[in-house]
C-alpha cells in the first residue's frame, strides 16, 4: 500500500517536510521508498510480518507521532440510524470469526465517485469502481480494517459464516469459477456462499448501478484460516494481506461507522442499527518494565517524560511506579509481546545514534572440552571434508526396527510410546529413516554421517557403546564408499585391518578386524530391509565404525617422510593367486620385507581360461624407489626376483606364464 504525503497531511494537525519523513521512517527501519508522481510525493515502505497496523494511514500516522508534535485528526464517524431494517447473521464456528458486524443502507444511489473521492483512491493505489466500493477502499486505507459491501436484495434471509462444503463453487469478484473445499471460510446466505471470507467477494452478491440497498460487512477473521483460505484458492488480495496480519479488534466498529457515514453523505439512504454476532476478543495486555532494565539494555539513562510522551503517542496507557512502568498496550500493537520490545520502541525513538558505544561487561568462566570432546568433534569435522552431512536422531526405536534388525536390545521399563520403546544398539536404522524422510521430499540424493552411543545388554542392566555411522543414497559408487571409510579408518589409527565378507537375512557386510576384534563394517541392506523404508530403487550403503579403541588412543601420530630427488620405478607384475589368501597378509609381508617399496596396486583381475581352478589371476604394480640414488637395472630385477620369491614360499603365488 503506498500514501501520498500530500493526503496523509489532511490527517494531521502540524507540519513535517519530506526530508523528516525520510529520516523517521528510516528511523523505525522500514526502508521507505520515495516517488514522485505529477507533481506529488508517495511513499512505499517494508511493513513487517508482525507489524498489521502499518496497513493503515492512521497506524503509519500513530507510527510517526512520538517524533513531533503532530496530532492525528481521526476520520469523522458519527451516524443517524434511522432504518429499522434487521438481517440475521450467525458464526457455525467461533474459533474461524471470533466477531462479526454490519449495517444495512437502505435507498442509496451508486454511481460514479466525485472526483474528490477518485483522485485520494488513486493515490493510495487503488483502481475506482462506483462510489460504494470506492468507499469501502479508502476507509480500508485509513483504518487498515478490511470492508465489504453486498447487494442486499440478492441476500437470501440471512448471513452464515461458515466453512465450505465439499463440491461448492462461487464465482468471486474477478470473474474466475473458484472451487471450495471445507479448508475455505465462506460468508453465505442461507442458499450459496456470496463471499471468501477476508478474501474476495462473490460476483452473486456484487454491489451494481442498480443496487439499492447495502450491507456493510466488518469482521475479525481468524488469520490462519484466511491464509488457508488464500493458499488453498490461490488468491492473494490486499484484504487477505491484511487478515493474515490479525486485524485491531479496536477498529472493527470504527471503521464499519466511518465507511457509513461516508455512504449516506455521497450516496444517500438511511442506516440501520449495528448488527453483530460473536464477541471481540477481550484485550487487556500490561507489560512492567523496570527502569534499570532500560538502562541495561540501552546502556545510558532516558529522561522519564521521554519514555512516558512516546509510549502514550503509540497508544498506550502508562502508569510510573517509582521502580517500574506498567504499560497497557493497544489492541492493534500485537507485536508488542515483552518487555524488551517496549525497550526497543523507546530505543527507536531516542534514536540508536544517542545510545553510546559501550562492551558490555561480563564474566564468563571459561569451561575447559573434555579429550573425548575434542576428539570426537575433530571426527566430525572429518565426515563433512569428505562430503557428509551430520544427522542427529534420538536414541530409541520400536517393534519395527527391532524385528528387522533382530540382536539383543534394552527395552525401557515406561516408553513414551512404542515407536520408542527399546534403546537403539545400532545408528543404522536412524540413518535408513532419515534417507526415507528425505527421499519423501524429493531428496534422492543424499550422504550423511551421525556420532553417537549404541546400548548393549549384559548380565546386568547395559552399557554405552560409542560409534560413528556413515551412508549414502544414490551418491556414489560401492568401491568409491569403501575406499572413503578405509581412508577414514586409516585417519583414526585403524591401520592395516583385515577384511572380511559375510552374509546375513539382513544383507551382506564387509567387516574390517584388527587383531581379529571387528572395529568397523560397511552394510548393503537386502531387500527386505530397503523395502521397510520405501528404499528398494535406491543405492544405499552404510558403514558404522566403532570408536572405543579411536577414544583411548586418540588420533595416530602424523610422521613427515622426506621426498626422494630420484624417480621412483614401476614393475608389473602378472600372478596367479589361490582363492584363499587374504590379500592384505601378502601386502604386510611384502612392506615388511622389501627395502624400497613404496606402493603395491592391483590394476587388473581376471579369471577364465590359463588360470587354474581355486586361482585368480591378478596384475599387480610394484613402486620401487631409492632416496640414496637413482636404482639400477640390476637392482631393480634382484628386487623383483625377491619379491617373486617371497610370494611363491610364503603364499604359494606364482607369476603367471
Amino acid at each position: 500500500m503506498r500514501y501520498s504525503i500530500k493526503i496523509l497531511g489532511e490527517y494531521v494537525g502540524g507540519n513535517w517536510t519530506e526530508q523528516d519523513l525520510k529520516q523517521w521512517l528510516g528511523m523505525l527501519g522500514l526502508n521507505p521508498v520515495f516517488t514522485r508522481e505529477n507533481e506529488e510525493t508517495f511513499i512505499e515502505i517494508e511493513t513487517p510480518a508482525n507489524r498489521g497496523d502499518l496497513f493503515s494511514a492512521i497506524g503509519i500516522l500513530r507510527t510517526l507521532a512520538p517524533f513531533s508534535d503532530i496530532e492525528i485528526k481521526y476520520p469523522e464517524k458519527d451516524i443517524i440510524e434511522t432504518s429499522d431494517r434487521f438481517l440475521p447473521v450467525e458464526i457455525e464456528c467461533f474459533d474461524d470469526c471470533f466477531f462479526y458486524a454490519g449495517r444495512i443502507i437502505e435507498s442509496v444511489k451508486v454511481e460514479d465517485s466525485p472526483s474528490w473521492l477518485k483522485e485520494k483512491l488513486i493515490s493510495a493505489g487503488f483502481r475506482s469502481v462506483n462510489n460504494v466500493v470506492d468507499i469501502t477502499n479508502i476507509v480500508f486505507w485509513e483504518f487498515g480494517q478490511p470492508l465489504h459491501a453486498f447487494d442486499l436484495d440478492l441476500l437470501k434471509e440471512k448471513i452464515i459464516v461458515r466453512r465450505a462444503l465439499d463440491g461448492e463453487f462461487i464465482v468471486t469478484l474477478d470473474g474466475v469459477k473458484r472451487e471450495l473445499s471445507p479448508q475455505v471460510l465462506v460468508i453465505s446466505d442461507s442458499e450459496k456462499p456470496v463471499a471468501v471470507a477476508g478474501v474476495m467477494g462473490g460476483l452473486n452478491s456484487e454491489v451494481t448501478e442498480k443496487t439499492t440497498n447495502l450491507f456493510i460487512e466488518s469482521a475479525f477473521f481468524n488469520p490462519v484460516r484466511v491464509r488457508r483460505s488464500s493458499k488453498f484458492l490461490g488468491l492473494v488480495t490486499d484484504a487477505s494481506a491484511r487478515f493474515e496480519k490479525r486485524v485491531d479488534p479496536s477498529l472493527i466498529i470504527p471503521a464499519l461507522d466511518r465507511c457509513c457515514r461516508l455512504i449516506n453523505e455521497i450516496c444517500g439512504g438511511k442506516i440501520s442499527k449495528i448488527i453483530t454476532c460473536g464477541k471481540n476478543p477481550d484485550w487487556n495486555k500490561s507489560i512492567d518494565i523496570e527502569k534499570k532494565k532500560i538502562v541495561q539494555y540501552l546502556g545510558c539513562e532516558i529522561p522519564d517524560d521521554f519514555i512516558i510522551k512516546v509510549l502514550t503517542k503509540l497508544g498506550c496507557r502508562v502508569e510510573q511506579m517509582s521502580e517500574y512502568y506498567r504499560v497497557i498496550v493497544p489492541e492493534g500493537r500485537s507485536d508488542l509481546e515483552r518487555d524488551v520490545d517496549i525497550i526497543e520502541e523507546i530505543a527507536k525513538y531516542w534514536g540508536y545514534d544517542r545510545i553510546p558505544e559501550q562492551m558490555p561487561l561480563a564474566t564468563i568462566a571459561f569451561t575447559p572440552s573434555s579429550q573425548e570432546y575434542l576428539m570426537l568433534d575433530k571426527l566430525r569435522d572429518i565426515f563433512v571434508k569428505l562430503g557428509f552431512t551430520e544427522a542427529v536422531n534420538l536414541g530409541f526405536y520400536g517393534e519395527i526396527e527391532r524385528n528387522l534388525f533382530g540382536g539383543q536390545v534394552v527395552e525401557i521399563i515406561n516408553p513414551l510410546s512404542r515407536n520408542y520403546a527399546y534403546l537403539r544398539n545400532s545408528l543404522i536404522p536412524g540413518l535408513l529413516q532419515n534417507f526415507r524422510d528425505n527421499f519423501n521430499r524429493k531428496i534422492d540424493c543424499l550422504s550423511l554421517f551421525e556420532v553417537g552411543n549404541i546400548y548393549c545388554q549384559k548380565d546386568h542392566g547395559f552399557f554405552e557403546k560409542p560409534v560413528a555411522c556413515a551412508g549414502v543414497v544414490n551418491k556414489w559408487d560401492f568401491y568409491s564408499f569403501k575406499g572413503m571409510i578405509e581412508s577414514l579408518l586409516v585417519k583414526i589409527g585403524y591401520h592395516n585391518s583385515v577384511q572380511k565378507v559375510s552374509r546375513s537375512d539382513t544383507g551382506d557386510f564387509v567387516e574390517f578386524l584388527q587383531e581379529g576384534k571387528p572395529v568397523a563394517k560397511i552394510y548393503l541392506p537386502g531387500i527386505r530391509i530397503l523395502k521397510a523404508y520405501d528404499l528398494e530403487q535406491q543405492n544405499v550403503f552404510l558403514s558404522e565404525i566403532n570408536l572405543e579403541k579411536f577414544l583411548m588412543n586418540g588420533f595416530p601420530l602424523t610422521v613427515y617422510k622426506p621426498v626422494s630427488k630420484y624417480l621412483p620405478v614401476k614393475r608389473d607384475l602378472a600372478l596367479i593367486v589361490p582363492d584363499s589368501i587374504n590379500w592384505k597378509d601378502v601386502e604386510r609381508t611384502l612392506f615388511e620385507n622389501i627395502q624400497g617399496l613404496e606402493n603395491i596396486e592391483i590394476f587388473d583381475i581376471y579369471r577364465g581360461k590359463g588360470i587354474p581352478e581355486g586361482c585368480t589371476g591378478i596384475a599387480i604394480s610394484v613402486v620401487l624407489a631409492n632416496k640414496d640414488g637413482v636404482l639400477k637395472k640390476e637392482d631393480i630385477d634382484a628386487t623383483v626376483q625377491k619379491i617373486v620369491s617371497i610370494l611363491k614360499e610364503s603364499f604359494s603365488i606364482l607369476l603367471r606364464q
